[in-house]
Parts: structure tokens; C-alpha cells; sequence
């Protein structure tokens, strides 16, 4: 199997050491490649980042960031994806697009069965869809086919509810859709920030994900349609946070 995901010193590394330490042995992970994280330029990351976080949450993330980036550089920590996967003798490439004829072919040749998206930032074709002999999955923090889209753990509090799902599914043409083969849920405590429950979210996203590869792994998947219209949320905007803390919700 390969992997698709994206970098950050938060919440993917937290997935990947949930993840591997639940992988079964017999599962072999030919490579973990990492796409940038959002198609736009430094300064409309942090204008984006800015207007999500607000003045003060936006300057504590920063210095988290700073943090962990300069921490997990010496060796102290694992805050990358690239350091989890060092841990599990797991090779990662950075690739500007996973949609390039060359990668799709390699799949192909290298005769992969599965291609596991992690928060990948982007859109796979058909030809990409296509490629892996079993199939491509995603995993995706909510009860599918509701909170569709950017940020489901955000719109999930967001709309007040006291559990937040997961789902490991197929990946089809059209986002968030395809057939769910794994689902769960977590409690969401009443004293949780949005960090925690984002993080308990990739922890419980990593497990579920190693055990849906099990299931295919010893022929016994199930699959289920995701049906139904559900719900479909963008990235929050600034005055959508501000409704959220208003409610009493907070970020960090």
C-alpha cells in the first residue's frame, strides 16, 4: 500500500503514530507521499490562518508552530510526518501532485493494492482513482455523508454535538462519498477545545484506518453506500469562529 498526506507539526503526525503502531505486521507501506498543504501563497496561508485563529490564537499557534518545527528538527519529539515514518522504517517523498502520470504509472508497476488518503490536499482523477488493485481510501473525521468538506471537526462543535464520528471509505469521483468500510465515534467532553477533539480525531482515525487495511487485508470488508444528501461546509469564515467562541466554544 502507498499513503497520500499532507504535513503539519499538529494533528497528521498524531494520526501516523496511531496508525503504524496498529498496523498489522503483514501490511507493508511502500511509501508516504507528501503534497504542500494548501495551493495558496505564504501570506494568504496567514491571512487565512489569521482570520481563523484570531490576533491572539493566530500568535500562540505561530509560536507552537515555531516550537515544534525547531524541536522535531533535533530530534526531540516526533512533530512530523516524516519523523513518525522514520521511526517505522516507512520512506516519504514530496511530490507537487500525486495526479502526474508517472506516480499513477508507478503505482501500477509496483503492483500497490490500496492508496490510503490522509488529509490529502488534493483531488484525485480517475486515472489516479483507478490505479491501486483493491482501491483508493480516505479517511474522514465525521459520521459521512454529514459534515462534508473542509473542517468537519469545527462544524460538528460548531452545531453542538456531543459525539464527533469517523469514517474510512472508498474514494469515488465525488467527494466524501464512496462506500464506508469502517465507522466510529468519540465523545466530545464538555471542557474540550477544538485542538483536543481534532487530535483525539486523528488518534481514532489512525486506529480505525489500520483496521479497515485488516479487514481487506483478511478478506473481509464490508462496504456500505453513503447515502443520503448530508451536510456540505466550507472553511470557516472569520465571523463563523467568532459565532463559535460567542457560543462558548474555543479553539486552543
Amino acid at each position: 500500500m502507498a499513503i497520500v498526506t499532507q504535513d503539519d507539526p499538529f494533528y497528521v503526525p498524531l494520526f501516523f503514530e496511531s496508525f503504524f503502531s496498529r498496523l498489522s505486521d503483514g501490511i507493508e507501506v511502500e511509501s508516504i507521499v507528501e503534497l504542500p498543504s494548501f495551493d495558496e501563497s505564504g501570506v494568504e496561508l496567514a491571512r487565512r490562518m489569521f482570520g481563523f485563529y484570531g490576533p491572539v490564537g493566530f500568535v500562540r499557534r505561530g509560536v507552537e508552530f515555531a516550537g515544534r518545527t525547531a524541536l522535531d528538527a533535533v530530534g526531540v519529539g516526533r512533530y512530523s510526518v516524516a519523523s513518525v515514518a522514520d521511526e517505522y522504517g516507512v520512506p516519504v517523498e514530496r511530490r507537487e501532485s500525486v495526479n502526474d502520470p508517472a506516480f499513477v504509472e508507478r503505482l501500477r508497476k509496483r503492483d500497490v493494492d490500496v492508496l490510503l488518503s490522509v488529509s490529502a490536499p488534493e483531488i484525485f482523477d480517475v486515472e489516479l482513482l483507478d490505479a491501486p488493485n483493491w482501491g483508493c481510501l480516505n479517511v474522514h473525521t465525521a459520521d459521512l455523508p454529514n459534515y462534508r468538506g473542509m473542517m468537519p471537526t469545527f462544524w460538528a462543535l460548531y452545531h453542538g454535538e456531543e459525539e464527533v464520528g469517523v469514517t474510512v471509505h472508498t474514494m469515488a469521483e465525488e467527494i466524501d462519498r464512496g462506500e464506508a468500510v469502517r465507522r466510529t465515534s468519540f465523545p466530545v467532553a464538555d471542557d474540550d477545545t477544538l485542538d483536543d477533539v481534532i487530535s483525539r480525531g486523528k488518534e481514532v482515525g489512525g486506529e480505525l484506518a489500520a483496521r479497515a487495511l485488516d479487514d481487506i487485508e483478511e478478506g473481509r470488508v464490508s462496504r456500505s453506500p453513503i447515502e443520503g444528501e448530508g451536510s456540505y461546509f466550507s472553511f470557516p469564515t472569520p465571523d463563523e469562529r467568532r459565532e463559535f467562541q460567542h457560543r462558548g466554544g474555543e479553539l486552543l
